[in-house]
């Protein structure tokens, strides 16, 4: 039950694309954070349902509870919904229409996904509770799309946080109309200000603001190791290009002919896991790979403390996609895994070379195989980097400094 103070404070959407989702559990973490320390009453709207929602805790079920979700078509609701819009907010659905129309227009190729768009928003309009004072999006694409358009219909303010795919594809449009008209545009990195900046010059100039993903530093810890095991390299992210899992997969193959003992475990999902076991068992390693699936953020916390080496083989996906500065760093540093990551993207804003980790070639499985068995035998290295890297996260990424920020700019906003 909300108290008087949360249900008197005005109410801000949070746009995502899944809510809640296992890969983009930051932005729980950032809705949670600005009700509880900062009493801003957030309402999500999201373009589908988490699959998996028994693994949140009850924080995130109060979120669930109050979320606003989209069919899975509208199909023959847009026309019932433009006639709504028409008797409650007149004025804030024609200009909506008129923005999504001229763009359309001019745009052709675009036009099936403007107005999806449109009529998404004009449905989330109708669903959500009245007194909705701010419209904010996570990723540039899509969902700032229909949050520029919400926005637009309640005549209220709009921003958005951009992350990584959705800076470095083609998969965000508009993007002339979107950083103008937005408030404040967030960005989890340096990196990723500097590559928007770069595409934007005219529009992003006092726009963009760093805002890193926080952590809650007290939930992850060091578990200390004892008595005798084999050592345990663990990896986690989804079963996509850009996390590199075949170059990991390599590294271990080299690892192993080198007489190295070690268990390599594996957490995530996604479309290239059959690909991957089969390369697996092509390098005669089925019985040293765990796959252990999705797994809650409990299970994954436990799963640090059986480790003796985080890695994280990013590269750059053939389509430009790339990570920015994926949570699963932040979390193994600040459970104090000695980390081994690539020299990619934003990485080593996070990870300095032999203070707070090791950082390899992208790519290049015969340096990450050395730097691995490095951090697997140099007890000295392994202790500085455990202590430097968990005072790393608890110094530039615990989440209430993230979220006091995140909480400043809405502050600003309304």
């Amino acid at each position: 039950m909300l108290d008087r103070t949360l249900r008197a404070a005005p109410k801000i959407v949070y746009l995502v694309d899944e809510f809640p989702s296992v890969s983009e559990t930051f932005i729980l973490r950032e809705m949670q954070g600005l009700r509880e320390r900062h009493g801003l009453r957030i309402v999500p709207a999201a373009l589908r349902r988490g699959r998996q929602p028994e693994a949140y805790s009850e924080q995130a079920q109060a979120l669930v509870e109050e979320a606003v979700f989209r069919p899975g078509r509208l199909g023959l609701r847009a026309g019932l919904i433009g006639l709504a819009l028409l008797l409650r907010a007149p004025g804030g659905w024609v200009c909506a229409m008129r923005l999504a129309l001229g763009q359309a227009l001019r745009r052709p190729r675009l036009v099936r996904e403007v107005l999806s768009a449109l009529f998404t928003a004009g449905y989330f309009a109708l669903r959500l509770p009245r007194g909705v004072r701010h419209v904010h999006a996570h990723f540039a694409s899509q969902p700032a799309t229909i949050g520029l358009l919400l926005a637009e219909i309640l005549g209220v303010g709009f921003s958005f946080s951009a992350h990584a795919r959705d800076i470095f594809t083609d998969e965000a449009h508009l993007m002339e109309v979107k950083l103008p008209e937005a408030e404040f545009v967030a960005v989890c990195t340096a990196y990723g200000m500097e590559a928007l900046a770069r595409q934007h010059p005219l529009t992003c100039a006092g726009k963009l603001h760093l805002v890193y993903h926080g952590l809650d530093v007290d939930r992850y810890r060091p578990t200390p190791r004892v008595g005798r095991h084999v050592p345990v390299i663990l990896s986690v992210g989804r079963l996509v290009e850009k996390k590199g899992f075949p170059i990991l997969l390599r590294a271990a193959g080299i690892l192993r002919s080198r007489g190295a003992e070690f268990k390599l475990v594996i957490i995530g999902e996604g479309p290239e896991k059959a690909d991957l076991m089969s390369l697996s068992t092509g390098l005669g390693l089925q019985d040293l790979v765990e796959w252990r699936g999705t797994q809650s953020a409990a299970q994954v916390r436990a799963a640090y403390a059986e480790a003796d080496v985080f890695a994280l083989a990013c590269v750059i996906a053939s389509d430009g996609d790339r990570d920015g500065l994926p949570n699963v760093l932040l979390e193994a540093l600040a459970c104090g895994v000695p980390t081994v990551a690539t020299k990619v993207c934003a990485l080593p804003e996070l990870i300095e070379e032999e203070q707070t980790g090791l950082l390899v070639k992208p790519g290049d499985p015969q340096d990450l195989a050395d730097q691995l068995e490095r951090m697997l035998y140099d007890e000295e290295l392994r202790a500085v980097v455990a202590q430097l890297g968990r005072e790393r996260v608890e110094r530039r990424f615990r989440l209430d400094r993230s979220v006091a920020r995140m909480a400043e700019l809405l502050e600003a906003a309304l």
